[in-house]
């Protein structure tokens, strides 16, 4: 009888903990962002990771640990890093490790656009309603604002660049921050958890990055987290990116619909 690998207890257990460990560094890297001391511990800590992996078929697992060793690394970079570029990057420079050591096809277990159907179609509608009422309270209730390193950018430059910027950020930022939290870190978890809890260690992360960024604060790690919950259920509905990503920048566009434009009228 062949024996699958994921059902040794110590796979399981091993593949588990590197995929628990991976959501908390990947939800550290925004707030921590540039931080020499922990670069180097996160450097550490992928070595031993991947080490403790050789064995293993964890091709999901390996790439995550590739990716977010890399998004402190190129965090680093004074500009480069600054979101999304330096994201991006290590996206980048994973997918071509991962086509390199031969594991890059399993990328199509989530690279893809997924099921469509009508229920799918609800809930996408559902959840860009919600996350345009929820940014607007966060708006009006709790004065969010964009970043300071934003700001400053929105107010340096002519309204018509600003505005142009801001909208490709949205489609942008949507991809990225997609493909690393409901792509690369989501799938090994799906792999060793049980969808639903997959999906609420996940999102508690994916709240957890917003602390700097928007929403932001405690407030905004709450807002970013249950919104979270409702892409990481699309992702798995849908078998596929494409309608966490149009819910994603639905979101996106209103923050800059909200955000930018008193700062084009100081």
């Amino acid at each position: 009888m062949t024996v699958n690998r994921q059902d040794i207890p110590g796979v399981t257990v091993r593949g588990r903990i590197v995929s628990v460990a991976l959501l908390a560094l990947g939800a550290m890297q925004p707030v921590v962002v540039g931080s020499l001391p922990f670069a180097v511990m996160v450097a550490g800590v992928a070595i031993l990771l991947s080490w403790w992996l050789r064995s293993d078929d964890a091709s999901e697992a390996k790439d995550a640990i590739v990716l977010v060793a890399l998004l402190y690394i190129v965090g680093l970079v004074p500009g480069v890093g600054l979101w999304p570029i330096g994201p991006a990057i290590a996206i980048t420079i994973t997918a071509i490790v991962s086509w390199r050591t031969g594991r890059l096809a399993r990328w199509r277990e989530w690279l893809r656009v997924g099921r469509f159907d009508g229920p799918t179609w609800v809930t996408m509608g559902a959840v860009a309603a919600v996350s345009i009422v929820a940014l607007l309270l966060w708006q009006s209730v709790f004065n969010g604002q964009l970043p300071e390193t934003y700001r400053a950018l929105a107010e340096s430059v002519p309204a018509p660049v600003a505005v142009a910027g801001a909208l490709g950020f949205a489609i942008v930022n949507g991809a990225i921050e997609d493909s690393i939290f409901f792509g690369l870190l989501l799938t090994p978890m799906l792999r060793y958890f049980p969808p639903r809890w997959a999906v609420v260690l996940t999102a508690l992360a994916f709240g957890l990055a917003h602390f700097h960024g928007v929403p932001n604060g405690v407030v905004g790690v709450l807002l970013a987290g249950t919104w979270a919950l409702m892409l990481g259920y699309l992702r798995t509905r849908t078998g596929g990116m494409l309608a966490t990503y149009l819910a994603h920048v639905a979101a996106d566009a209103t923050i800059v619909a909200v955000l930018i434009p008193p700062l084009l009228t100081n």
